[in-house]
């Protein structure tokens, strides 16, 4: 019990942590999107992807090795051990980083001016140390998640993205509008970050050149390599469209793609974020405990109110996606606002996969989970292929949705072999109707105020949904009529002793 009081505690920490990091997002998301063009936007974005894509590569999943190896070394009585853990791993992850960051940088330096502009060559080359930093940092970082310091990671985290957002805003607002600004500052605050990390081991006596062993980070990193398949089949599914909407449409639909993708992983984030760090413990919890029956049980009653909930979001995204871009990213991104509904509702598709997860998790079937996640991204960087050229963004986010559906219907054909979910399948069906209900008897309210107007009709839906699923759904109104049973009987018997005191008393 006291090591599940533990995990239920460092969840709670690191969803605190995740909620500040949001935070700091819907901050720094309107800034940029009102200081930066449309077309900069873009630029901005498609550079933070790629760089993304080969920080996949340059930390070569050996902040999973952080984790894995730790109890056996890291936390070792000799110090010997634990500082050649330490040194290993670090200076590796910096090592691999560094290749990958000067390839990319020879790469960029060289590449014929026929193929990328000059200006994107320009800002790949400045935020290309980007690559290094990041590759380095989950390891670093890693090591505070591995000793169980929730609150420093959480700290260290905060401290860094909001100091980036701090200085960021204030001298693009201030000074000078340009991306290299940006960037500069990214780099910059990050290295600060990763050198105070880097002080604070060596400190500890836990960092020094000597102390790296070779032979041990090779088997550190024969553990890591195949979860580099899952994690940059990930990013690809996620972040490709954005190199074929840059090649096929330019720097225009790209920002206002990247604008809406940005809002609709907002949304997606907010709901399934805190439900993914909560849900691993729990459903390991039953199954240790109370077996597969129970486990099954839970996920499936989860997995319901979550596709309830999200019927919900889909209905609010579509009454106030225009509001929300133009309160968000201003009105100059308003064309995204058409993207948004098929982008919300492809990312919350996707969420489903925390729950299809669970069976493929507990059998530690993860070279199942990889090729899922690769087919996927075949499928979609061939549907940008054909639809961005011929129907332009609605086509990326066509390509998304269908991807990220095909996605959980493998993975949910896999899953339910080892662990069948029950899913209410009328219960839904009612949910949909619902929404639709609640769309149509809403759908002409119209405010001055485009923020006023998102409140409102947001709330509203919310609480016309609420009241027509508890009248619709019968799984919701037979579980409403229950919990309404439950609380009179409760009252009963709380009620019952006094009556007979009283009654005593009188007599």
């Amino acid at each position: 019990m006291n090591e599940l009081k533990t995990l239920y505690r460092h969840a709670l920490h690191y969803l605190g942590g995740r909620v500040v990091l949001m935070m700091l997002g819907f901050i720094s998301f309107p800034v940029f999107t009102r200081v930066f063009s449309v077309a900069e936007y873009g630029a901005m974005s498609l550079v933070l992807k790629v760089i993304l894509l080969l920080t996949v590569v340059g930390k070569f999943g050996l902040q999973n090795s952080v984790q894995r190896l730790y109890a056996e070394d890291g936390a070792s009585a000799d110090k010997q051990v634990g500082r050649r853990y330490y040194s290993t791993l670090f200076f590796g992850a910096g090592s691999i980083g560094a290749v990958v960051t000067v390839a990319f940088l020879i790469a960029m330096f060289f590449l014929p001016a026929s193929l990328m502009d000059a200006n994107l060559r320009y800002l790949f080359l400045w935020a290309g140390v980007l690559i290094l930093i990041r590759s380095v940092q989950p390891t670093a970082i890693g090591f505070l998640r591995a000793e169980g310091k929730t609150k420093t990671y959480n700290a260290v985290e905060i401290f860094v993205r909001a100091a980036t957002v701090l200085v960021a805003c204030s001298l693009l607002l201030l000074w000078k509008k340009s991306l290299t600004v940006f960037f500069g500052v990214t780099v910059a605050v990050e290295a600060l970050g990763i050198l105070s990390l880097m002080f604070y081991f060596y400190r500890r006596g836990l960092l020094e050149w000597r102390a790296v062993d070779w032979q041990y980070f090779s088997k550190a990193a024969w553990f890591a390599f195949p979860l580099i398949g899952y994690e940059l089949a990930t990013v690809i599914l996620d972040s490709g469209d954005r190199l074929l909407v840059q090649h096929y449409l330019g720097a225009q639909p790209l920002g206002y793609y990247s604008a809406a993708y940005n809002v609709s992983t907002y949304v997606e984030e907010s709901l399934m974020m805190p439900i993914n760090l909560a849900l691993f413990p729990i459903y390991m919890k039953l199954w240790v405990e109370k077996g597969k029956e129970q486990t099954q049980a839970f996920l499936s009653r989860s997995l319901n109110n979550f596709l309830a909930l999200a019927v919900a979001v889909t209905c609010v995204v579509l009454l106030t996606s225009r509001d929300v871009i133009v309160v968000l990213a201003s009105r100059k991104f308003q064309e995204a606002h058409r993207l948004l509904p098929v982008l919300v509702i492809g990312l919350l598709v996707y969420a489903i996969h925390i729950f299809l997860n669970a069976a493929l998790l507990i059998h530690k079937k993860t070279g199942t989970m990889t090729a899922l996640v690769v087919y996927a991204c075949v499928v979609n960087v061939l549907l940008n292929i054909v639809l961005v050229p011929r129907i332009g963004l609605q086509g990326a986010a066509i390509a998304t949705l269908i991807s990220y559906l095909l996605l959980v219907l493998l993975m949910g054909r896999v899953s339910f072999r080892l662990m069948p979910l029950q899913l209410s399948y009328s219960g839904f069906a009612w949910n949909v109707v619902a929404a639709s209900v609640t769309y149509f008897l809403l759908r002409s309210i119209e405010l001055r105020s485009a923020l006023l107007s998102a409140a409102v009709k947001s709330l509203s839906a919310m609480i016309v949904y609420s009241l027509l699923v508890c009248l619709l759904n019968p799984v919701v109104r037979r579980q409403v009529w229950n919990q309404i049973a439950k609380a009179k009987s409760a009252k009963a018997k709380e009620s019952s002793p006094e009556a007979a005191r009283s009654e005593l008393a009188v007599n």
